[in-house]
């Protein structure tokens, strides 16, 4: 798939599963910008609608970033069902699916899914009660890693600079 010209115009979604539930969550919906590598970890319950995924979606995507041009991702029923694909064909939204033989097409999100779910296993309680709680922190600073092809982080890439961190705070305080 050729990279899109800029942040935000393609995304690659899936949906991350087998947490326990906490606080209603049980999943984690995980979205990439494909330009940037930039990606949104959002809690979701494990019994997901294509509704209530939309509305997770434009929560935490869209009215930060806009509705992205096209949608790459597995044929989960959230992203197949009739109310996810009538909303994003009135949006102009392409959707685009990988194949049960060729899942690679959104092998970004997959990478992902697998690096997020390895600093929750080094970072969640042997109870792993605290996944949720941890979420944004993990986001935080997977968002602040260095990308090896452009040495820039996707916060760089994507808002230009890089955001003060708990880190930052308490060394200037010092």
């Amino acid at each position: 798939m050729p990279i899109p010209e800029r942040p935000w115009l393609s995304v690659s979604m899936d949906f991350i599963f087998a947490f326990p539930k906490v606080d209603g969550m049980a999943s984690i919906m995980v979205v990439v910008d494909r330009f940037s590598k930039y990606s949104i970890f959002i809690a979701a319950p494990n019994l997901c609608s294509s509704e209530i995924a939309a509305k997770l979606f434009y929560k935490y995507v869209v009215k930060y970033f806009g509705v992205p041009a096209d949608i790459v991702s597995g044929r989960d029923t959230r992203f197949t069902g009739k109310f996810w694909t009538a909303l994003f064909n009135k949006m102009g939204t392409k959707l685009k699916f990988s194949t049960a033989n060729h899942p690679q097409t959104d092998g970004q999100t997959e990478r992902i899914n697998h690096l997020l779910e390895e600093y929750l296993r080094h970072y969640v309680t042997t109870s792993q009660r605290n996944w949720v709680a941890l979420l944004d922190t993990t986001l935080l600073y997977y968002n602040l890693h260095k990308l090896s092809a452009t040495e820039m982080s996707t916060f760089k890439i994507v808002l230009g600079k890089h955001p003060m961190t708990p880190l930052d705070v308490a060394k200037t305080k010092n």
